[in-house]
């Protein structure tokens, strides 16, 4: 069991779905924790189940301003900042043909430059108190390609590549950067476009159920995971992408091949 007993920790897109799990596991274990999101009824609401431990701000990723103000609020609360989650994102359903470009350039603007702006408000902070973890929340699609989510994927894929040079970058100021891989979550975030999903659901299911551990990725075991890098358990880990997956990414599983 990882121990964040007295750490203040920074959480965005926290409202609801994986952002609202993690912050809530913080809790459990000890952290305090700021709630950012746009969504500011529904993630005061969060905080407030939550209970103490646990403040909602509002907080818009891709505007520099907001960071500013969330990097002093957390100071008020903790005098430091232990741990950032990159965790807010936006999904769109679409091919390259299907996919305005005003709608690409938003896509990695909260996806992308949300996680770059934040890390370039956190890091003289962590850098003066001498260290800190950073958690970006990417996607199994930053590991693996997939059609029809085009930029969702080159947004994930950006924020790997982010991570891994941030890691470089930091180290040497105990400033750990990693990256876990979901391959699920927040299953509103396809709600625009389920209408559409509806005509070919079986394939849908597929996708998860012929992984080599059947079925969807329960957000908990996301917020387990960015746990163990927000903790001392993962002290000399960086740079790692870690897949949550249930073996997506680990290749493709033929059920009736097991039978060969």
């Amino acid at each position: 069991m990882t121990n964040l007993e007295g750490r203040m920790a920074i959480v965005t897109g926290a409202a609801r779905g994986t952002g609202a799990v993690i912050a809530r596991r913080f809790v459990e274990q000890g952290a305090t924790v700021l709630l950012g999101d746009i969504l500011h009824e529904e993630a005061e609401d969060t905080a407030a189940k939550i209970g103490d431990g646990a403040h909602f701000f509002p907080h818009d990723v891709t505007q520099p301003a907001d960071w500013d103000q969330v990097v002093a609020r957390a100071l008020e609360l903790g005098d430091r900042i232990d741990v950032l989650v990159n965790n807010a994102a936006l999904l769109h359903l679409g091919t390259i043909m299907n996919t305005p470009e005003d709608v690409l350039r938003r896509v990695l603007e909260v996806n992308t430059v949300g996680p770059y702006l934040g890390m370039r408000a956190v890091v003289p902070v962590m850098r003066k108190q001498g260290g800190g973890s950073i958690v970006n929340v990417g996607s199994v699609d930053s590991l693996i390609g997939m059609n029809g989510i085009t930029s969702y994927c080159a947004s994930k894929w950006g924020l790997r590549g982010l991570s891994k040079a941030a890691a470089l970058e930091l180290g040497r100021d105990a400033i750990r950067v990693n990256s876990v891989c979901p391959g699920g979550g927040n299953a509103e975030m396809y709600g625009p476009w389920m209408s559409q999903l509806a005509n070919f659901m079986d394939e849908t299911l597929a996708y998860t159920e012929n992984r080599a551990i059947p079925g969807g990725v329960p957000l908990d075991k996301i917020a387990d995971a960015v746990c163990f890098f927000a903790s001392d358990a993962s002290a000399s880990c960086t740079g790692v992408d870690l897949p949550v997956d249930g073996g997506a990414h680990a290749g493709h599983f033929i059920p009736g091949f097991n039978t060969l």
